[in-house]
């Protein structure tokens, strides 16, 4: 099924805020992230991290995750829907 231009902008801006967080809030993610993979699940933001190879390197937020990094991630995508029903992808380095 093809995307609409509204579907796609709409993606693109939860990608945009998605590899911003990740950036500035580096630190809180796996050394080797280089991409993230953000769900919305029932109202919970889960993030995967993978690493260069696309391995699955790590899950944000988790129990070292600062009360910051996990407030801004529910308030930016707490009620966000993708447009894609396999989340939002963000590049944080190539």
């Amino acid at each position: 099924m093809p995307i609409t231009p509204e579907q796609q902008k709409a993606y693109a801006k939860l990608s945009g805020q998605l590899q911003a967080i990740g950036l500035r809030y580096k630190a809180e993610l796996p050394s080797e992230s280089i991409s993230l993979l953000m769900k919305v699940n029932g109202g919970k933001v889960v993030v995967d991290a993978y690493d260069r190879q696309g391995k699955l390197i790590g899950t944000v937020p988790n129990d070292k995750s600062s009360p910051a990094f996990r407030a801004v991630l529910q308030s930016t995508f707490e009620h966000s829907v993708s447009p894609d029903p396999d989340g939002v992808v963000a590049i944080l380095s190539m």
